[in-house]
């Protein structure tokens, strides 16, 4: 695994501090690379550097992000005393400019993968917020509690109540009006399911939290979802049945009955 270069590049720094700087760098002079090869195992301060880890030390040094912003900046080029020998050409500075060429490999991995942002020290990253900071444009910061349940609260005042609100492990202090505060007990006391918006601005810190300055509130209703019952699957139809066969008359002769005339005589199964 390759030696981690940045002690090498922090004894530059300290060897070199007219030249070499995390935080300003220069453009190195063209052949100072040489002079510093020949440094290596040779200086009594360099006894235990060779001329392989020099070499990569220089070549991480200068591919660094604010290396190259110093080149593309142009102007000149300075030796290991800090003075000016040579300048930036036209032609370095657009090739400092221009987005850095990728390998086969690295081309095949970055279709795959996100391109990653240059890595920074802790140091060049405090830098980087306070650059960022003076280009800061003017905006407005509100902040929105959400809660869903009507919290504990004091009077503040004969007008205001006051309460907390936990949100994302922090404690947020609201106080509020009487008349915003009706509005969540009318929320709690009518509603099953209700959310409350609360938006104001950062206040003071607190040990913990905020203060939650100036809120207004927006109560909101949620409607449980009608739940539709399961309707049993419909019955298929019953083939009809088949009509029963009507039955016989049965005659008195059938039965073993004597016969009766219209007159009511009764006459013997030998008559008939």
């Amino acid at each position: 695994m390759p030696q981690d270069v940045n002690p090498i590049i922090d004894r530059l720094c300290e060897a070199f501090p007219a030249l070499f700087n995390r935080q300003t760098p220069k453009p190195l002079k063209i052949g100072v690379g040489h002079e510093l090869l020949a440094l290596a195992g040779v200086h009594p301060a360099w006894a235990d550097l060779n001329r392989m880890d020099l070499r990569r030390a220089l070549k991480v040094y200068t591919h660094g992000f604010r290396y190259r912003q110093a080149l593309a900046a142009g102007g000149p080029r300075y030796d290991l005393d800090g003075q000016p020998v040579g300048e930036v050409t036209p032609e370095q500075q657009a090739d400092a400019q221009a987005p850095r060429k990728k390998t086969a490999t690295a081309s095949a991995a970055s279709a795959t993968t996100p391109p990653a942002a240059p890595a920074l020290s802790p140091a060049e990253r405090q830098a980087l917020f306070k650059e960022v900071m003076a280009m800061a444009i003017p905006g407005k910061l509100d902040v929105t509690l959400k809660i869903n349940q009507l919290p504990q609260a004091k009077p503040a005042s004969p007008g205001a109540m006051l309460f907390a609100v936990q949100a994302d492990e922090r404690t947020v202090i609201v106080e509020m009006k009487n008349k915003q505060w009706n509005t969540l007990k009318k929320a709690a006391e009518n509603y099953p399911q209700w959310v409350a918006a609360i938006t104001g601005k950062l206040g003071d810190a607190i040990e913990g939290g905020f203060r939650l300055e100036n809120p207004s509130v927006q109560v909101f209703e949620k409607k449980a979802k009608p739940e539709t019952a399961a309707m049993p699957p419909a019955a298929e139809p019953a083939a009809p049945a088949a009509p029963a066969p009507e039955p016989s008359p049965k005659t008195a002769s059938a039965l073993g009955y004597a016969k009766m005339t219209l007159k009511g005589r009764v006459t013997s199964k030998t008559e008939a």
